[in-house]
């Protein structure tokens, strides 16, 4: 009896893993932990590095169960091979306290080796590879930490319930795989979208990105930037955004060249203590288009060949909405508690914890997006169709066999790729328009009534592109 919990305590111990991605991403923690010096661990305890490192990721994946419980489903295939693990495996606190020894550089580290790691990122788009940026907020519990970390979101009714996160992330397109991120706090002076956007930004050198912007991100700064680096994109600008366009420049398909004019700081230097600044203009390809029933949207980009044609990059530039759908995987399905409550996106108390986490829930979410990818690539299918929900139920079941040491791994494995290949989403994103109503009259829109119902719209055979000189 002895000897077998000895045994069971042996396979949970240093180099414990993760077997659903364990040959993922093993090395890339080893290296972190060591790199760290926290690849040491204290004898007799079942809370190695390794499998902490591994629980806080499991952490991110079972929302709908406490800490305690976590551990006992990671380690479930071991349990019942050897039938002699006690019911507790820990005393109460002791993994919060293996959290804070734990610290976040080594999460931190094992998201960029990962991402840099990543062999899924192909061109989708005429060469360049898709990403885009966008920012949500995560709530957290409200803890005297979280709330002088984070703060609360302010509006002129008060504060709001919980302390937040703002975040801000990078996204590829091709295998809807988070590239970077950047977080502050909610409130306070450089932590707006446009600044975390910027820290990411400075950090690409990849020239093989085309970028993909909401209207909120265009400020000229970030347009000269773009061209300066030698960066495309495509993005949306609001109507207040002059473009004076260039004589003769008209295409076939509507778009036209028009150049942007702007004052910017000039990089020099500075005189008699005054910043000097210096106008510079940019050139760009301005598509005006518009949907029946919506108004006029104009876009800038950087494409300016007239074989690339304005309906293919108005049509491209709808994609970037995916962006929200990997939102929509995360705070919906990834981190939801199942439990008929509202639950904060992030569950731990202490602000340190808090980034830790955030660092884990988007790993957590690579390894599940690389995994469908796989599942994709190996039978046929669209990564992009594929149900993250049914992927994610997949794995939870999984993992009692295959954490079991004397199970068919491969073969398990096999089959489980199979099993999320055949998962495809039961209700594509349909060929429809909404009307702009609500339920209960709390905002600009109006009132929802039974004529308010979904519409048949195709989108991609709607999009009628208006020439500058019919434009007003």
């Amino acid at each position: 009896m002895i000897k077998n919990m000895v045994e069971a305590l042996k396979q949970v111990g240093p180099s414990f893993k993760f077997e659903l991605f364990g040959t993922t991403i093993q090395k890339i923690i080893q290296g972190a932990l060591a790199k760290h010096k926290k690849d040491k661990y204290r004898k007799g305890t079942i809370l190695t590095p390794h499998l902490m490192v591994w629980l806080v990721l499991s952490l991110t994946l079972r929302r709908d169960i406490n800490y305690s419980k976590t551990l006992n489903w990671l380690v479930s295939g071991i349990r019942w091979l050897h039938l002699d693990l006690p019911a507790k495996l820990i005393k109460d606190g002791a993994i919060s306290h293996a959290r804070v020894k734990l610290g976040v550089a080594v999460f931190r580290d094992i998201f960029y080796a990962f991402v840099l790691s990543f062999t899924v990122i192909s061109p989708d788009f005429y060469g360049w590879v898709t990403v885009m940026f966008d920012g949500t907020a995560m709530t957290m519990p409200d803890t005297e930490s979280n709330q002088n970390k984070f703060k609360k979101p302010k509006s002129k009714g008060g504060y709001g319930a919980f302390p937040q996160v703002r975040v801000v992330a990078l996204l590829v397109l091709s295998a809807r795989l988070i590239f970077d991120f950047a977080y502050a706090p909610f409130n306070g002076k450089k932590t707006g979208e446009r600044t975390l956007m910027f820290k990411i930004l400075k950090k690409i050198k990849r020239i093989d990105f085309l970028f993909l912007f909401d209207a909120g991100f265009y400020s000229f700064p970030l347009a000269h930037y773009m061209i300066e680096n030698k960066f495309n994109f495509i993005m949306k600008v609001s109507k207040s955004v002059k473009l004076q366009a260039i004589k003769d420049s008209w295409m076939l398909d509507g778009s036209y060249l028009a150049v942007i004019k702007k004052k910017i700081e000039d990089p020099s230097g500075s005189k008699n203590g005054r910043k000097k600044r210096m106008e510079v203009e940019i050139v760009v390809r301005v598509i005006k288009f518009q949907i029946p029933g919506f108004q006029p949207v104009r876009l800038i980009t950087t494409i300016l060949e007239p074989s690339i044609t304005a309906k293919e990059i108005v049509k491209h530039y709808h994609k970037r909405w995916d962006i929200e759908i990997a939102y929509d995987e995360i705070k919906t399905h990834q981190c939801a508690t199942l439990r008929g409550q509202t639950p904060t996106i992030i569950r731990s108390k202490r602000a340190d914890l808090v980034e830790q986490e955030l660092y884990a829930i988007l790993i957590t979410y690579n390894l599940i997006r690389s995994l469908i990818y796989e599942s994709a690539s190996n039978h046929g299918k669209d990564p992009l169709l594929i149900s993250f929900l049914d992927t994610l139920q997949w794995l939870i079941d999984a993992v009692h066999y295959m954490n079991n040491p004397q199970s068919d791994e491969r073969n398990m494995f096999d089959y489980l790729l199979k099993l999320i290949a055949a998962s495809q989403i039961d209700r594509p994103r349909r060929l429809r328009v909404n009307p702009r109503v609500v339920k209960v009259k709390m905002s600009k829109f109006k009132r929802k009534r039974s004529k308010d119902i979904s519409k048949y719209r195709n989108f991609e055979n709607d999009i009628e592109i208006i020439p500058e000189e019919l434009a007003a």
